[in-house]
């Protein structure tokens, strides 16, 4: 009662508008405030909320995101898509999927996903008749594998924050994030068949190869970043260094649409966003401290353990709670106020924590298309001029779609998501 208590308060000043770090600062000083805590640790347990060298990713990866879609480079990679799956009924629709799996390997968030890659496809699918809301939901719902295949911002956030490896986290997001984009593809085309959308053009091994060729330096990025730190070369947060760094030149050296000036946009618009994350990240250790010092989460695992639940029926049930929870909670503040509620379960039922983590994400990416606090939906609905409701009506077979394959990763969590990280030793 005390938990479900404090959990109601805190969801009260997210509802009348408090922001989410200032409603968990709030929280957990006063869980602490009435457990007679000298409240000097909460200064201390914010400052050490962020001391992690894996976290020094985050910031470094939203910055490299946020150069690769300042760069233009995604109009390259529009143009390879194209050529690989434009000859498809309903072609620019599986090019704004597959060009948000090519971009996902770079960005690590939705969000830049959704603003590069909308910002360059709606407008040629409506004028191609394709209807808005389609146009918008299959944009939005492709978003959501911006944070599946690797780099992952959300996989480095976890990861650091319940210590799961982040490298196996990324390896396990490989095939899941495949796998997904292929359900997409495959839900587009079906739509698309049965309105008559438009063939792009017919498959030219010529075309595709000199596409390819101007794409390579954009497509080299993800090569780069994966294949150094599946190989051991350095570390995620390394690699997200490494990430920027390239990113600059590419942008720089080689397509020389990055200016001084757009860098510098840039870096502000990447300071602005990374502050907004690590604060939040910072005030959600202090409110897990406070939850532990005061064994709050206790109560819950006694339940779960008389109830003697299978793996599989508690992470149905985990995923329940997690999608009703994204609804209405950003998924930064979902991970930190739902997730360490549960994971003492998953160490108790022995649940893989790579696994775990693999059922989380693709929660969060559901989150991101169910209104009222949709993030994916209201950006894309500002590019498509298109109303919420209409979109959310639209979304519903993608995020269908997204329900069976996080049933599948539930279900053969070694066919899916495991094999990859052991076959790599992580």
């Amino acid at each position: 009662m005390e938990l479900l208590f404090v959990l109601c308060i805190l969801l009260g000043l997210i509802g009348i508008g408090l922001p989410i770090a200032f409603a968990l600062l709030a929280i957990a000083i006063g869980v602490l405030f009435f457990g007679d805590v000298d409240l000097v640790i909460v200064a201390q347990r914010l400052y050490r909320g962020v001391q992690s060298f894996p976290l020094l990713a985050v910031p470094l990866f939203i910055l490299a995101g946020q150069i690769m879609s300042r760069s233009g480079i995604s109009a390259h990679l529009v143009e390879f898509a194209k050529t690989l799956v434009g000859q498809m009924r309903g072609g620019l629709a599986a090019v704004n999927i597959v060009t948000s799996m090519f971009f996902a390997g770079m960005s690590g968030t939705s969000m830049s996903d959704t603003a590069a890659v909308g910002g360059m496809l709606i407008d040629p699918m409506i004028k191609r008749g394709y209807s808005r809301a389609f146009t918008a939901a299959v944009t939005a719902s492709s978003s959501t594998i911006g944070i599946i295949i690797p780099p992952s911002v959300p996989m480095v956030i976890l990861g650091a924050y319940l210590g799961i490896s982040t490298g196996a986290l990324f390896a396990a997001g490989i095939v899941s994030g495949l796998l997904l984009g292929l359900a997409l593809i495959a839900v587009a085309w079906g739509i698309s068949v049965h309105r008559g959308y438009p063939v792009e053009e017919k498959f030219n091994v010529r075309v595709m190869l000199k596409a390819m060729l101007r794409a390579t330096p954009a497509l080299t990025m993800p090569v780069i970043i994966l294949g150094g730190i599946l190989g051991g070369v350095f570390t995620p947060t390394e690699a997200s260094a490494v990430a920027v760094v390239y990113g600059i030149l590419v942008g720089v050296v080689y397509y020389r649409t990055l200016t001084i000036r757009v860098l510098y946009e840039t870096f502000c618009e990447a300071a602005v966003l990374s502050g907004a994350v690590m604060f939040v990240t910072a005030t959600a250790h202090v409110m897990g401290y406070a939850f532990t010092f005061e064994q709050l989460a206790d109560g819950l695992l006694g339940p779960i353990a008389r109830m003697d639940m299978s793996p599989v029926t508690f992470l149905i049930v985990l995923s329940v709670v997690l999608i009703i929870a994204g609804t209405f909670l950003d998924g930064i503040a979902m991970i930190f106020i739902v997730v360490p509620l549960f994971f003492p379960a998953v160490q108790l039922l022995g649940i893989d924590p790579v696994h775990f983590g693999m059922v989380v994400v693709l929660c969060w990416g559901i989150g991101q298309q169910t209104p009222p606090v949709g993030a994916a939906l209201f950006i894309t609905s500002v590019i498509a001029r298109v109303n919420i409701f209409s979109l959310t009506l639209a979304n519903l077979p993608f995020v269908a779609v997204m329900l069976v394959v996080l049933g599948l990763v539930i279900l053969f969590p070694e066919l899916i998501v495991l094999w990859v990280p052991r076959a790599l030793g992580l």
